[in-house]
């Protein structure tokens, strides 16, 4: 079946709204999260009601960081004019692929990065003096665990530009055999980020609430969460290599 304008713009409209729909699900849990255990410390500790509100509004901006990636690709996919008929069924493929990309891959992030930002608030309600420690900190894990969500983009960005037109003498087992790379694609780095991304901010979640506890400790806390983030996201540039051979080497 030849591919029209109209089925191109079906599949950027699918992938838009997958994109933001599921990134925003984490991302608004996330930031609940941290709103949650904000408003919990702030009755504990009413003094420092300026360090919890500024903590958590810098925890809800990073948290928001998948679900900004997921409306640009919307946008682009909505607006970017991506309806030459001449793409094929490759470029149909390659705009709803692009959608499941970011969409997905921003869960694990959105996650990762609201229970850090919540555990985070709960140890500033208990040791208010540690505030700029415990932030920090919040802040380290929160970038490692938001590294899914640009790998994420950067595969959403490729699916977009970087994919070839269909040839018009291939034939239909070709046409599948790369519709379903580009899907693959999309799928390897949207699940592969999503482990990794709530387990880097599990491990930053437990070393903000470990620092609140024992201050004294925090060059050990430190050390072993990157440690234990930068062997969780090993798994996460596992599947940003699959998504590359899924897109350009088959």
């Amino acid at each position: 079946m030849t591919v029209t304008t109209e089925i191109l713009q079906i599949a950027s409209y699918l992938g838009a709204g997958i994109s933001v729909g599921i990134a925003s699900l984490s991302a608004g849990i996330g930031e609940g999260y941290t709103a949650g255990h904000t408003a919990h410390s702030f009755m504990r500790q009413p003094k420092a009601g300026d360090s919890l509100v500024n903590s958590m509004l810098v925890s809800q901006a990073v948290t928001e960081t998948g679900a900004i990636f997921a409306l640009v690709i919307a946008l682009l996919l909505i607006f970017g004019g991506f309806t030459d008929p001449a793409g094929g069924w490759f470029k149909a493929a390659a705009l709803l692929s692009a959608g499941i990309a970011v969409g997905v891959g921003s869960v694990g992030p959105g996650f990762g990065s609201g229970y850090s930002g919540g555990q985070a608030s709960k140890a500033i309600g208990r040791m208010p003096k540690q505030n700029n420690a415990i932030t920090g900190n919040m802040l380290i894990g929160q970038a490692l665990a938001q590294a899914g969500s640009i790998f994420a983009l950067v595969v959403s960005l490729l699916l977009l530009y970087s994919t070839p037109n269909q040839p018009a003498n291939a034939t239909l087992g070709e046409v599948i055999l790369k519709c379903a790379a580009f899907l693959g694609g999309g799928l390897a780095i949207g699940i592969g980020t999503m482990g990794p991304g709530a387990a880097i901010g599990f491990v930053a979640g437990r070393a903000n609430d470990m620092i609140g506890r024992f201050p004294k400790e925090r060059a050990s806390i430190i050390k072993t969460m990157f440690l234990g983030a930068a062997v969780s996201e090993s798994t996460a540039i596992y599947s940003l290599v699959i998504a590359f051979l899924l897109i350009f080497a088959i």
